[in-house]
C-alpha cells in the first residue's frame, strides 16, 4: 500500500494554517500591550506548521505499521501513543532551535528555550500531531475500502466470465458436432451405446447451464459428473484415450466448487491427448493432505511447452477466478510439465466436508 503525499496540496494548507494561526495569535494580544508583529506570529506558525510537515512521511512511514483497519489493540496502542510523544518531543526541540536562531524566542539560552517550546506547546502539539495521525489513518482506510471494491468488481466480472466459460466448455462446437457425429455412427453399429451418449450429453448440458460459480459439491458428485465426460470423450476417441480416476473415501467427502474439474479434463483431453495420433491417458486424483484437498489431473500428451494453448483458454482463467473469489489466499492452482511428458493440473483447496 503506498499512498503519495501533493507536496503542492500540503504546501498551500500549511501556508493556510500558518496565515489563520498567525493572525489569531497577533490579534489575540491584549490591545494595550501588543508585544508581537503580525510578521513574528506569522514567522513562528510558519515554523510550527512547517516542522510538521517536514515531519509528516516519517509520520506515515510509522502509522501505516499496520494501519487502523479495525479494533486496535493494546499494543497499537501503546505503540502509536509512545511515538507520538516522541516526534512532538522531536518537533519541540527543531522548533525551539529554529527560534532561537532567527532570535524569535524570549530567553536566550537555547536549552532553556527547549523546555519553554516543549511545556508551552505540548497540549497543542497533541492536538497537532493527533490530527495528522488520524488523517493519515482517514486516507489508509479510504484507499482500502476502494482497493477492496475494485476487487469485488472485478471478482464480480470474473465470476460473470467463469459462468460463461462453464457453459462455453460444454457447449463448444467442436465438441458438440463431433459426439453428435459419433452419435450418428453409432445408431446403426450399437444403437444401446448411442443412446446412453445421448443421455450422458444432456447430463452434461443440463448441469453446465443451472451452473452457479459460488455452489459446492461432493466430490463424489463432481467425479460422477466428470465421468460422464469422460467417457463420451472416450467413446469418440475409442482405443485413443485411456481414463483413470484415483480418489480416496475421505477426499470423496470433501465439498468443492461445481465444476471446478471439468475445464481441466478438458483441456487435458482437447490440447494434450487430442493432437496425438497415438492418444494417451489422462488420471484425476484426489487426496487428502495435510487440512488440504488436492485435486490432480494428470496426462501424457502433449507438454505445456509444446502447445502454448493450454495455459491461455477460458476454462482455466474461469477455474482460477472462481478459486480467488471463494477461498482467496488459501487456494492454489497450478499448471505444470509432467514428467516424462504430459502436463498436471493441481488444484488445492480447504478441505471441508460441509458446504460454506
Amino acid at each position: 500500500m503506498k499512498l503519495r503525499l501533493d507536496w503542492r496540496l500540503a504546501l498551500g494548507a500549511v501556508a493556510a494554517l500558518t496565515l489563520l494561526f498567525g493572525i489569531q495569535q497577533w490579534l489575540g494580544q491584549p490591545l494595550v500591550r501588543r508585544s508581537l508583529t503580525l510578521g513574528t506570529s506569522l514567522s513562528l506558525q510558519a515554523i510550527t506548521w512547517g516542522l510538521w510537515l517536514l515531519l509528516f512521511p516519517a509520520i506515515a512511514w510509522t502509522a501505516k505499521r499496520p494501519p487502523l483497519t479495525g479494533r486496535p489493540p493494546v499494543t497499537w496502542w501503546l505503540r502509536s501513543t509512545a511515538e507520538g510523544l516522541g516526534f512532538i518531543v522531536v518537533h519541540s526541540v527543531l522548533s525551539a532551535v529554529a527560534r532561537w536562531a532567527l532570535g524569535l524566542s524570549v530567553a536566550e539560552d537555547l536549552s532553556q528555550v527547549v523546555v519553554n517550546t516543549f511545556s508551552a506547546g505540548f497540549a497543542s502539539n497533541v492536538l497537532r500531531y493527533a490530527a495528522i495521525f488520524l488523517a493519515y489513518q482517514a486516507a489508509v482506510y479510504h484507499y482500502v475500502v476502494m482497493a477492496r471494491e475494485q476487487r469485488a468488481a472485478a471478482l464480480e466480472a470474473d465470476l460473470a466470465r467463469a459462468q460463461l466459460g462453464n457453459v462455453e466448455a460444454c457447449l463448444r462446437p467442436h465438441f458438440l458436432f463431433n459426439t453428435l457425429n459419433t452419435v450418428a455412427a453409432l445408431v446403426r453399429e450399437d444403437p444401446p451405446l448411442a443412446e446412453k451418449m445421448i443421455g450422458e450429453l444432456g447430463d452434461l448440458l443440463r448441469a453446465s447451464l443451472s451452473a452457479e460459480p459460488d455452489r459446492e459439491v461432493r466430490l463424489d458428485d463432481e467425479l460422477a459428473f466428470t465421468s460422464k465426460y469422460l467417457e463420451i470423450e472416450r467413446v469418440r476417441f475409442q482405443d485413443r484415450l485411456r481414463i483413470r480416476i484415483d480418489a480416496s473415501d475421505e477426499a470423496r467427502r470433501a465439498f468443492v466448487p461445481h465444476l471446478i474439474l471439468q475445464p481441466l479434463v478438458e483441456n487435458a483431453v482437447r490440447h494434450g491427448i487430442g493432437p496425438l495420433e497415438a492418444g494417451g491417458s489422462v488420471v484425476v486424483e484426489a487426496a487428502r493432505q495435510n487440512g488440504l484437498l488436492r485435486l490432480t489431473v494428470r496426462d501424457d500428451g502433449v507438454g505445456v511447452s509444446e502447445n502454448p494453448d493450454r495455459e491461455g483458454g477460458i476454462g482455466l482463467r474461469s477455474v482460477r477466478a472462481r478459486l480467488v473469489h471463494l477461498y482467496g489466499d488459501g487456494c492454489r492452482f497450478d499448471l505444470e510439465p509432467a514428467t516424462p511428458r504430459g502436463a498436471v493440473a493441481s488444484i488445492d483447496i480447504p478441505y471441508r466436508t460441509a458446504a460454506s
